[in-house]
């Protein structure tokens, strides 16, 4: 099983995020959310899982949310 740091950012890319896209909805520098990703911020993952939840993904900002986007797969 994942650790929650690992599911940040798997749900992050999952979504098609980038770390500034997720840092500036938590209103922190994208280098504090990669310290979060890291886990040396373990109090804000919460906040950080909370966060991703509620952005849409790239593709639903680009065609009005008519094609769920995923991650590329190679």
């Amino acid at each position: 099983m994942p650790s929650k740091k690992d599911l940040v950012r798997e749900m992050r890319l999952d979504k098609r995020l980038t770390q500034d896209e997720v840092a500036a909805k938590m209103k922190i520098s994208q280098g504090s959310y990669s310290a979060i990703e890291r886990g040396e911020k373990p109090r804000a993952v919460e906040e950080a899982l909370a966060t991703i939840n509620r952005m849409r993904t790239r593709t639903d900002r680009t065609d009005g949310g008519s094609e769920k986007a995923g991650r590329l797969k190679d």
